[in-house]
C-alpha cells in the first residue's frame, strides 16, 4: 500500500506548485480509502482498500488551524491556473489551511471517460469515503484544528459536500467522534433524490451558475428548497450569466464539451440494491436515455469567481466564528 501511496503522491507534486507565498508549510499526505461501486456505496458494503494522496497546505507554522478540504471535480487536481489551485491560493491568503484530496490517481482514473458523470468508472458519490478518511487524517495533524474543517466539493466532488453531510453515510462510513463544521458544494450535482439526503447535521452552501447547461441549478434550487422545509441550514448563492466551471480562469469565457453528458433534463432517485432510476421512467438510467444530452459548455466568468471567493469566505467566517 505505502509503494502505492508513493507514486500516488509523486504525481501530485507534478501538479502542486512547491512555493507559494500564500503557505508556510506543504504536506503531502497518504490517505487509505475503501473504493467501491456507487451501489456497493448506497447499500453500505465493503469495497477494496486503495490509497489516494492529499497536499496540506498551512500559511502559519506554530498553531492549530482551521482546514478547507478540496475535493476536485472530473479534470482533476489540475496545473496552477486550475481552479483547485486558485481556490487554495485564495483560502491560504485568508488564513485558512487547506487540503487537496487527489480521488482520481489512486483509482486508476486517468482518462476523461474514467470519470464522466455519471457513468464512469469513478462515481462521485463513493467519494464520500475520500472526504471522511481526508478528515481522519486530518484530526491528527498537529498544525490542524479539527474542529475547525469544512468540506468543500466542485461538481464531481459535490456529491461528498452535498450528501457527505447526512446522518445516512455519516453513520455507515463516517467516524461517530469527528464531523466537519460545515461543507460547500460549487456547481453540484442535484439531479438525484437519495434515501435519507434530507437528513444533513452541519450548514450547507451551494454555489451555482444559472447559465450552467451541464450540471442545472434547478435541481439545486428544488434540494435547496427541500432542505430548508426540512428545517436545516442551508444555502443556495446563484451567480447569473456563469457556466459550469465559472471559476476557472484557463478556460475561455465559452466552450463546448462535445463528448459530455449534460444531464440537465435527468430527474433520478435511488432505486432498491443501490440502483439509480429515472424518476419518471422508474427504469435505470443509460447512456442512451433521452434525458441524456451531449455537448455541455464550460466557461470562466470572473466577476462571478471574485464574488463565489468573497462569500465562500463570509461563510467561513460565519461557521469558524461559532467554535
Amino acid at each position: 500500500m505505502w509503494r502505492n501511496a508513493a507514486g500516488i503522491i509523486a504525481g501530485l507534486m507534478l501538479f502542486m506548485p512547491m512555493a507559494h507565498a500564500q503557505f508556510a508549510r506543504q504536506d503531502f499526505i497518504p490517505i487509505p480509502i475503501e473504493d467501491m461501486t456507487e451501489a456497493e456505496f448506497l447499500t453500505g458494503q465493503k469495497g477494496r482498500i486503495v490509497t489516494v494522496a492529499g497536499a496540506l497546505r498551512l500559511p502559519k507554522i506554530g498553531a492549530k488551524l482551521p482546514v478547507v478540504v478540496l475535493l476536485h471535480g472530473g479534470s482533476g487536481i489540475g496545473g496552477s491556473k486550475n481552479y483547485v489551485e486558485v481556490w487554495a491560493s485564495v483560502l491560504n491568503t485568508a488564513g485558512y489551511g487547506t487540503f487537496t484530496v487527489d480521488s482520481f490517481t489512486g483509482r486508476g482514473a486517468f482518462l476523461p471517460a474514467d470519470v464522466r458523470i455519471p457513468f464512469g468508472k469513478v462515481a462521485p458519490i463513493p467519494r464520500t469515503i475520500d472526504a471522511y478518511r481526508a478528515l481522519q487524517v486530518l484530526a491528527k495533524h498537529p498544525g490542524v484544528d479539527p474542529t475547525r474543517i469544512v468540506l468543500m466539493g466542485f461538481s464531481h466532488g459535490s456529491h461528498a459536500a452535498l450528501y457527505g453531510n447526512t446522518e445516512r453515510f455519516q453513520k455507515q462510513y463516517g467516524s461517530p467522534d469527528l464531523e466537519y463544521a460545515a461543507y460547500i458544494s460549487v456547481y453540484g450535482i442535484c439531479i438525484t433524490k437519495f434515501r435519507g439526503d434530507e437528513g444533513l447535521t452541519k450548514p450547507l452552501l451551494m454555489l451555482h451558475g444559472v447559465a450552467d447547461d451541464w450540471l442545472p441549478i434547478s435541481k439545486c434550487r428544488e434540494y435547496a428548497a427541500r432542505l430548508q422545509k426540512a428545517g436545516r441550514k442551508v444555502s443556495l448563492i446563484e451567480y447569473a450569466d456563469a457556466r459550469h466551471a465559472f471559476d476557472a480562469p484557463f478556460l475561455p469565457a465559452e466552450v463546448k464539451v462535445p463528448d459530455g453528458n449534460s444531464v440537465i433534463d435527468c430527474s433520478l432517485e435511488e432505486g432498491e440494491n443501490g440502483v439509480i432510476l429515472n424518476a419518471v421512467s422508474k427504469q435505470p438510467l443509460t447512456p442512451e436515455d433521452p434525458c441524456v444530452r451531449k455537448g455541455p459548455t464550460a466557461g470562466y466568468n470572473e466577476a462571478a469567481m471574485k464574488k463565489a471567493h468573497e462569500d465562500v469566505k463570509a461563510f467561513l467566517l460565519e461557521v469558524f466564528a461559532q467554535k
